[in-house]
Order: structure tokens, then sequence, then C-alpha cells
């Protein structure tokens, strides 16, 4: 049986080579690559393709955020699996990075057979969400709202956010970082900023994953 190839990024040494080590002993695992960076991880599946990446989310400041390099990954590698490793393990993060492309989610938390189980099941082509994980999303997609999308339109409004405000709640429901709001609408990132920080304020939320209940009432663009 053809060995997978797995990839593997994460900016902290003790847990990248932890995981290699581990899953290379692993029956029909072949470890690629083990990268800190992504820079370096864009260079080496190029020269050393991989099947499947297991990519940590939330990497250094100076690193690209995890949506913009999910993105990236998938055009330049789109026979590659992503698989996202991380210790941001909420219904939000999820939600995001597999609507950009990622094919599994598992958190830092979970045992090294759940990680196994995914691996295995993403590289066939599967989609892989851990059993609590699929309740949870499906429980904050349905709880606390009360009525449908018909109510949409009128749900940014009544919370008094200003037009450019619904912009910047829409766009980053929609999957978009805030520098590609800022892209976007050719504004600075911090008056983009300012402006998610205001939503947040006047929408009573202090989250990500507060705003991600709130997801099927206010609709995306």
């Amino acid at each position: 049986m053809k060995p997978i190839r797995i990839a593997l990024l994460d900016d902290h040494a003790v847990v990248r080579h932890g995981l290699a080590a581990t899953l290379a002993a692993e029956a029909n695992f072949e470890v690629v690559g083990i990268y800190a960076r992504s820079r370096d991880l864009i260079a080496g599946l190029a020269s050393a393709p991989a099947d499947l990446l297991l990519l940590d989310f939330s990497l250094n400041p100076d690193e690209l955020d995890g949506v913009s390099l999910i993105r990236a990954l998938r055009v330049k590698f789109p026979s590659c699996h992503i698989l996202v490793l991380s210790t941001h393990h909420d219904p939000a993060t999820v939600s995001l990075a597999m609507r950009v492309g990622a094919r599994g989610f598992v958190g830092k938390g979970e045992e090294m057979a759940q990680l196994v189980k995914a691996i295995r099941k993403v590289a066939a082509g599967a989609v892989y969400l851990s059993t609590d994980m699929t309740y949870r999303l499906a429980e904050t997609v349905t709880s606390d709202t009360g009525q449908g999308r018909g109510d949409a339109p009128d749900a940014l409004v009544q919370a008094e956010l200003t037009s450019r405000e619904q912009e910047v709640i829409r766009c980053y429901l929609a999957g978009m970082t805030v520098s590609e709001i800022a892209e976007k609408f050719n504004r600075s990132i911090k008056t983009i900023s300012t402006q998610k920080t205001a939503a947040f304020r006047k929408l009573g939320v202090t989250s990500n994953n507060e705003l991600f209940k709130l997801n099927k009432l206010i609709g995306t663009p």
C-alpha cells in the first residue's frame, strides 16, 4: 500500500519533532517534511510533495495568519489535503478554517489515536471533525437565534451598526481577514480593526465564538 506522505508545520520545536517521531512510527505513514515557518513549508512542498499537511492554525505574529495560509496553500498545492491541529479548538475557528479549505480540524488536547484517525480519513479524501465538535458547530448555529434568516436584513441595522461596520462584519463572517477587508475597501488595517471592535461592542459580543453564534441571524455577503 502506498504510504501517506505527511508534512508538518508548527512553530514549537518540541511539538513538531515529537509529532514527527510519533507519526513516523505509524504503519503506512511517511513524514516528508518538518517545518517551523510558512515560507519554508511552501518551498519544501514544491520539492517534496505531501498528501497531507498537518498545520498549526496559530503561528508567530510575523507569520501569515491561518486563513491566509490555508488559502495560499490550496491554490499552490491543490492536491495536498490540509488537517489543522490547533490549541484554538472553538467552533468559530473550526468553521473559519473549514470554509477556507481545511479538510479537518483536531484540537491539540485530543488523544494521539484521534489524530491518527483524522490523518487517515483526510488523506483518503474525507472530512474529519470529532463528534463533539460536530455537535458544537450544529449547536452554535441553532441556539440563541430564535429566528431564521428571514429576519437577517434588519439584524445589523437594529444593532445600530454603521454601514461600514456592517460591511466589516459580513466580510469577517465570510472568512476574510482584517488585512483582506482593508484591501477590499481601500481602508487602513487600523480603521478596519476599529470598526470591527465597535461592531463587536454594539452586537454585545466579545469573541469570535460569540460572533459565530449570531451567524445564522446576521448572514454573510
